[in-house]
Order: C-alpha cells, then structure tokens, then sequence
C-alpha cells in the first residue's frame, strides 16, 4: 500500500526554470518532487510557526565553501555543516562569558533581565 497522492501541480516556465537550475546546483535533491515536498512543508511550518527551522541569508562566499565541504565529504550537507558551526561557537565557556557580561549591564542600569542559555534545567547541552 502506498501512502503517497499523486497530484497534478501547474507552474510557469520561469518558475520550472527556477526550480531545474536549483536542482542542478544543489545535488542534495534528486528530483523536482522531492524539493516540492521539502519546500511545501517548509512553506507551511514558517507560516505557522511550527518547527525549528531558521532562515537565514548566507553570504555567496561562505554558501560557496560549505558546499565544497559537504562535496568533499567534510559535513553531511548545509544544514549540517551549520548547526556543527552553532555548536561550535557555543561553548559552555562563551554563554558563560554572555551571561555575566548580560549580568554586567544589569547591575550597571538598574534592570533586571532575564538571560536564557537556551539550557534545559540549567544544563548546558554538549
């Protein structure tokens, strides 16, 4: 039993264009389909606000490098090679370092704010 539907999608040419060269620079998709159905449900996860999905805009250059790495096998894909950027920058030490300068500025001003790390019950993930 197949739980998939087909269904019949109308586009522009400029839009199948768009999409072709796409898929000819990013091989992580194999097919028009499959980014349809990524890009559909990304398209309603942002809308709705659900997920953990971050847009971001990535300047040429460093777009550029992440994908040689991820072509020569360095990181999985781009989301990867990102989120290992994230985890990286944010070590115990530097939200330590965020926290106290945050708490800095408190004393400083007179207000009272709240810093989040992110940690769940205090504990700083790996």
């Amino acid at each position: 039993m197949d739980d998939n539907e087909r269904i019949t999608l109308r586009l522009e040419k400029e839009n199948l264009e768009l999409i072709d060269a796409f898929l000819k620079e990013n091989k992580s998709y194999d097919s028009r389909s499959q980014l349809v159905r990524d890009a559909v449900q990304s398209f309603i996860q942002g809308l709705r606000g659900e997920g953990n999905t971050v847009s971001i805009r990535v300047p040429k250059y460093y777009l550029d490098l992440i994908d040689r790495l991820v072509t020569d096998g360095y990181f999985l894909s781009r989301e990867h090679a990102i989120v290992r950027s994230i985890e990286e920058w944010f070590t115990r030490e530097r939200v330590k370092e965020i926290q106290d300068h945050r708490q800095e500025i408190d004393k400083t001003t007179g207000k009272v704010v709240s810093v989040s790390n992110g940690a769940k019950d205090g504990v700083i993930p790996p």
